[in-house]
């Protein structure tokens, strides 16, 4: 869709201004114009994202957009940082973008003077969930079938908030499910010994076994990849687990409250040192049987990491996604404030 770019002055033109006024950010290595949409419909005359443009400009230009390999929300590698709707002579409507790439120059947890492995203790205590709260459960239905989804989601403890992703890229090989709990979910543990209500208790505990019960279903996909997303104190933390091996999938989450508890302390002390993070992703070594930090994104842009594979993503790859998720009403992310 790139040679859209050619048809529109107009579009070349904000192409050529915005690279220059994002060109000295050293986040990046390389910053490059693009079109991510048009309204050219597919085969079957259907536009082949149906997404609204407008949400779509204006999500990224209220905060930028991640760019993903695959997309494997484990594997960044740039951001959209800037987007604006044209029209070509022909009359064929398009979004202009302008792509950030990360350089190979990052930062590493240790820089900010903490060692993220450090052991953490889970609450002893929770507060009940919320009666108003939900899980949201996103896929692509053209890598997920509905009727999965449907026999995953009626399993479930609570209400579920269904979302519909779309991921443009051409490589279809991995099935991307997203799912949305409340970070004290995550937390909790069977050794907690104090929730406000035995019924709150109880809510905890089934949340857990719906988990375990996800990762079963995980062994009937193809190349599956899970993110269980949550937001806690102005971060989301994801936690990512790959594959179809149950046992292993088990182990991860026996221990991921122990990972929920470290994370929330690892953004205490981010936001200490003058490093907020706006994004933080765990994934699960199976080896070890341990999570651990794979990478951070700051709210001014820099990137965290000590996980040699991304460090080493350098080229821009085959396999570039852009993930978008469809639907002006799309449920946000669970959250209770302090």
């Amino acid at each position: 869709m790139s040679e859209l770019l050619a048809h529109s002055a107009d579009a070349t033109e904000w192409v050529e201004q915005a690279i220059s006024a994002h060109s000295a950010d050293c986040n990046f290595g390389d910053v490059r114009g693009s079109v991510i949409w048009s309204d050219a419909p597919g085969p079957d005359g259907k536009p082949i994202v149906d997404i609204d443009p407008l949400a779509l400009v204006a999500a990224i230009n209220g905060g930028g957009f991640p760019i993903l390999l695959r997309h494997d929300p484990g594997f960044p590698l740039g951001r959209i940082l800037a987007a604006a709707i044209f029209t070509t002579s022909e009359g064929e409507k398009f979004i202009a973008a302008i792509i950030g790439l990360y350089s190979g120059r990052r930062h590493s947890f240790t820089e900010f003077g903490f060692d993220p492995t450090i052991a953490t203790l889970c609450p002893s205590q929770l507060p009940a969930i919320p009666s108003n709260s939900w899980i949201t459960f996103a896929t692509d239905p053209r890598e997920v079938e509905q009727e999965w989804v449907a026999g995953v989601v009626s399993t479930a403890p609570m209400r579920v908030e269904r979302a519909r992703l779309s991921h443009n890229a051409a490589d279809t090989s991995q099935e991307l499910i997203r799912i949305g709990v409340l970070f004290m979910a995550l937390v909790w543990n069977p050794l907690v010994t104090a929730v406000a209500t035995e019924a709150g208790k109880d809510l905890y505990a089934r949340i857990h076994k719906w988990l375990h019960t996800l990762a079963e279903r995980l062994a009937e996909r193809r190349n599956p990849i899970l993110e269980i997303q949550s937001h806690h104190n102005g971060c989301q933390i994801s936690f990512i687990l790959r594959g179809r091996n149950v046992k292993g999938h088990y182990a991860a989450l026996d221990t991921l409250s122990v990972a929920a508890a470290q994370s929330e302390l690892l953004v205490e002390r981010m936001k200490h040192a003058d490093a907020a993070p706006k994004l933080l992703v765990y994934e699960f070594e199976l080896q070890d049987e341990k999570w651990f930090p794979s990478y951070a994104e700051l709210h001014d842009g820099r990137f965290v990491t000590d996980n040699k594979l991304l460090i080493a993503v350098e080229q821009l790859p085959s396999g570039l996604s852009l993930g978008l998720v469809l639907g002006s009403d799309k449920p946000c992310l669970p959250n209770v404030k302090k």
